[in-house]
């Protein structure tokens, strides 16, 4: 999901509503075949993830940001000066991988379409989380808006899908082609330096009761960190229970470091001593910056989880392309 442990329950229960979770985003005009290899030029029209028709007329210079994604990929394509706005979450190092980068660019919560409109932007780069009445008055305002849908943070492809996306908006396809195929190079490292060791299975849970099934980037992660996602026969992000926890038995449970009294709750609850990462202590907290990633740093993630699940391998820790 986005950022953080309250933000991944709000996000599940608007999957619920939307069938996010069921299915990985699939090519836009973007970044098909045959525009990903074609030159960029402007003006530029595109329909967006959500079916809405997207004008540039040039290269855009003044771009908001209106999610902690976008946030990441975009310090990493374009200068400051190009971002007139990101997050309020950008500058949070509980949420934020980019907390240096953003420093001294405006913040905006993304709930005030007003804000956004005075900084006049050339290009909106928000969420499908967003509420339909932000989304509406920036439509109704005439500003170009590429809307991601709910449907395009469910794996780790999807993030290498919409950093393409995004570097095809801003006119930086090379930087976007660059940072993908780097996030590709860390991933086969790690997997390759956990091959041949034994794959826990691995539960991700948190406060909120939520376990992260399949198409969700966290089973990604615990798949690539050399682990078996015992909850992978859910579909995306579910509410679980205490007998299910005794029943999958998992070996390691992980959760976000935002949340991780709640790992210390799990140690001592009477009903899970007979779970074998409760008995024999393997409940990590991962950097929630890093678990909850839906740009390039989400291989931290992988590095992170894959440390606690072979800790003896040897491991090259990533260097995010920034």
């Amino acid at each position: 999901m986005f950022k953080g442990t309250a933000l991944a329950v709000t996000l599940a229960l608007a999957a619920t509503v939307s069938g996010c979770g069921t299915s990985h985003a699939t090519q836009n005009s973007l970044t098909s075949n045959s525009s990903a290899a074609s030159a960029i030029s402007y003006p530029m029209t595109v329909k967006d993830d959500m079916g809405n028709t997207v004008t540039l007329k040039h290269q855009p210079m003044r771009i908001v940001s209106g999610s902690e994604g976008t946030d990441e990929i975009l310090v990493s394509l374009v200068p400051r000066s190009r971002i007139a706005l990101v997050t309020t979450m950008a500058s949070n190092p509980e949420y934020s991988n980019v907390v240096a980068q953003v420093k001294g660019i405006p913040a905006w919560s993304g709930d005030d379409p007003e804000q956004a409109l005075a900084v006049h932007p050339d290009l909106v780069l928000e969420a499908g989380y967003v509420s339909k009445t932000v989304l509406n008055q920036l439509h109704q305002a005439g500003v170009p808006m590429y809307a991601f849908s709910l449907n395009d943070f469910n794996s780790i492809v999807d993030i290498e899908r919409n950093i393409l996306t995004v570097g095809r908006l801003v006119g930086e396809p090379a930087k976007a082609n660059a940072l993908v195929a780097n996030m590709k190079q860390d991933i086969a490292q790690i997997e390759g330096a956990v091959q041949g060791q034994p794959r826990p299975t691995v539960l991700d849970y948190g406060s909120y009761g939520y376990a992260a099934g399949r198409d969700t980037t966290v089973d990604d992660i615990i798949r690539d960190a050399g682990g078996v996602n015992v909850a992978h026969s859910l579909n995306g992000w579910q509410k679980i229970t205490d007998e299910q926890i005794v029943k999958w038995n998992p070996d390691v449970i992980i959760d976000s470091s935002d949340d991780a009294a709640f790992l210390r709750k799990l140690a001592s609850d009477p009903a899970l001593q007979s779970v074998t990462a409760v008995r024999e202590h393997h409940l990590y907290a991962i950097n929630s910056a890093d678990l909850s990633s839906v740009s390039q740093y989400v291989v931290r993630a992988v590095y992170d989880v894959a440390k606690v699940l072979h800790p003896s391998a040897h491991l090259k820790s990533p260097k995010v392309l920034a």
